[in-house]
């Protein structure tokens, strides 16, 4: 063993303090080159989990780019040197860099397959919701081939490297060293993941729409991606953007007070995934349980609301409305919305969400924007709940009633009332297997596609019959009120969107009827007589497409009260830019654009200006 240490020696544990210069630099340039190696295997590899459920030739196209693999294998390099210089073994460094780049590479893997939505930077965020998802019964976890094939590898490289590359980097003074100049190396090539010229410059589109914000995703892998979206949770004021200049624009408006004798009640309901199925022409699908919604829209105002987000991401909606941003971020401290306007009015503004309160840090953004009092799950419902398990939501023949006492109870304090609430029953994903409830499909589709639609629209059309029992309550009421009711964004069906592909929805965003398809949920307005009254007309008939942002805006249109000055200030950008998506695409008066017309840069620049003053500007 020692003659054959002698000559392959650069095998031996440690260096010799005699060895020439030659053989010193062959004995550390192995480790470095093995370690390598090892790492630009895997980081190869990973890259079959970027694709999720895609075509193979995603994966396939990874390979024409030699920007693609770079950008991709050169986090997970950086990594695992970075632990070499932290532990100073080869075979640990391997395991602990390699194995958190895997469980990033797995993490974003999952939520392709449960929700067609990559990772991004800003889902570190809420790993605890997260957490939470994946734990209940609702998101089955699995290992399929390429978990199990790439965990191997993962094990076997580390056994490789234990047993040939020995020993342990010598004394901090070469392990500092060399963690150092993974973390400056990492620094140094940030600002080529962050460039966008860079970004934009990839073609891998043969199999993908470049119009998908997931497709466009994964065909520049996962990492890349993942990196470059730091940017958005940064969020970047806009090119060109001056403070003292938006402030000038905003100041020829001024809030304007509500008279006394037009404060109506609003109570609002997001509902969790809400989707209008009978609008799609699905053969085999029974759609006559929508009748009862569909008498509810006839005796109001109703229209398309085009969100932002697809199967998941309720808050991005919900914020949206209350805010009046087209895009939100993760609020840290007081932020404007229009619940602090209506709070100046003499309102009181408060809600309900029969789940965690902790879930998307509601308990303590809500507080953020200005909700005076907001009932949870905890310490609130749970006590009205029976039997409650994480995967028996609570029911909204319990919240709908519950929204209604609140209601009841504000008149004893004299004041005007606005409430906004969010429902859980309809949460995603839904049961595939038989729960009992009533066949609605066809025996041409999947056993799985009829369970999970069986379901979901039972589920949805108990809400229904809750609602329309509530607004009978409100429709008797002596007080003045409107009903503001609309969905956060489409279900989820089947993993990688399975059953909208089996129903033949067309649900490519890259198309205009998919882009509608993919992004559009249905908002209802409606008033009782006391408040049509002070109106001077009835809330019915289509109201325009629009998003999330200005559906505040139409509310207090309908009402007749002008608000305040921001949401005045996007009164013009509502008629012309009605649908803002944060995906690309653009309602440029009446046509849907992927970029916004010449004509019309300056003003939307404008929108961006007074959009990201208010977001930042606290006022209240």
């Amino acid at each position: 063993m020692k003659k054959f240490l002698e000559i392959v020696f650069f095998l031996r544990r440690e260096a010799e303090p005699g060895w020439p210069v030659w053989k010193t630099i062959i004995f550390y340039s192995y480790r470095v080159l093995a370690l390598l190696l090892a790492s630009v295997c895997l980081g190869t590899l990973l890259l079959c989990f970027a694709y999720g459920a895609y075509s193979w030739g995603v994966f396939e196209g990874y390979f024409a780019s030699a920007q693609i693999l770079v950008m991709n294998v050169l986090p997970v390099v950086l990594l695992v040197f970075l632990f070499y210089g932290i532990t100073g073994r080869a075979w640990s460094a391997f395991l602990i860099g390699g194995g958190i780049a895997f469980g990033f590479s797995l993490g974003s893997y999952y939520k392709l397959t449960f929700r067609d939505d990559p990772l991004h930077f800003e889902d570190m965020f809420i790993l605890r919701e997260a957490k939470a998802m994946a734990g209940g019964s609702r998101y089955a976890l699995f290992v399929d081939k390429r978990i199990a094939v790439t965990a191997v590898c993962l094990l076997l490289g580390t056994l490789v490297l234990f047993l040939l590359v020995r020993g342990r980097l010598g004394g901090w003074r070469l392990r500092v060293p060399a963690a150092m100049t993974a973390v400056l190396a990492a620094a140094a090539v940030m600002p080529a993941y962050l460039d966008e010229d860079l970004y934009g410059g990839v073609d891998n589109y043969e199999y993908l729409n470049q119009w998908s914000a997931t497709q466009e995703y994964i065909a520049h892998g996962f990492f890349y991606p993942f990196i470059h979206s730091v940017k958005d949770s940064l969020d970047f004021p806009p090119s060109g953007y001056s403070e003292g200049k938006t402030r000038e624009l905003l100041s020829g408006y001024e809030d304007a007070d509500i008279p006394e004798d037009r404060k109506i009640n609003i109570i609002a309901l997001m509902r969790e995934a809400y989707v209008d199925f009978s609008r799609y022409d699905i053969p085999g699908l029974d759609t006559s349980g929508y009748e009862l919604y569909h008498q509810l829209e006839a005796e109001s105002l109703t229209g398309n609301l085009v969100t932002n987000i697809f199967a998941g991401g309720t808050v991005d909606t919900e914020r949206c409305f209350l805010t009046g941003s087209y895009k939100v971020r993760n609020f840290r401290s007081n932020q404007n919305s229009y619940l602090w306007y209506l709070r100046d009015q003499g309102y009181t503004v408060e809600g309900s969400h029969p789940y965690y309160q902790w879930f998307y840090n509601r308990q303590n953004i809500n507080s953020y924007l200005g909700f005076e009092r907001y009932r949870y799950l905890e310490d609130d419902y749970i006590n009205l709940c029976e039997d409650f398990t994480d995967d028996t939501l609570p029911e909204d023949a319990l919240l709908l009633p519950e929204i209604y006492s609140d209601f009841q109870k504000n008149k004893a304090t004299g004041k005007p009332y606005f409430s906004f609430s969010v429902n859980v029953q309809s949460h995603g994903p839904y049961a595939v297997w038989d729960t009992g409830s009533p066949e609605r499909m066809d025996m041409s589709y999947s056993l799985a596609c009829r369970n999970a639609m069986n379901f979901y629209l039972n589920t949805i059309f108990e809400t229904d019959e809750e609602l329309a029992k509530l607004m009978d309550r409100l429709r008797s009421d002596p007080d003045p009120v409107v009903l503001v009711t609309f969905g956060d964004h489409m279900p989820w069906m089947g993993d990688s969107n399975a059953f909208y592909d089996e129903m033949g929805m067309n649900i490519d965003p890259g198309e205009e009827e998919g882009f509608y398809n993919h992004y559009a949920t249905r908002y209802l307005i409606w008033a009782n007589d006391a408040a049509r009254e002070i109106i001077g007309r009835d809330l019915r008939g289509d109201g325009p497409d629009i998003s999330p942002c200005y559906l505040m805006n139409l509310v207090f249109q309908q009402l007749g009260w002008e608000g305040p000055a921001f949401m005045q200030a996007m009164e013009p950008m509502m008629e012309t830019f009605p649908v803002v998506s944060t995906k690309g695409r653009y309602q440029v008066d009446g046509e849907l654009v992927e970029s916004i017309p010449e004509d019309r840069k300056d003003l939307f620049r404008q929108f961006l200006y007074m959009q990201y003053y208010w977001s930042r500007e606290f006022i209240y």
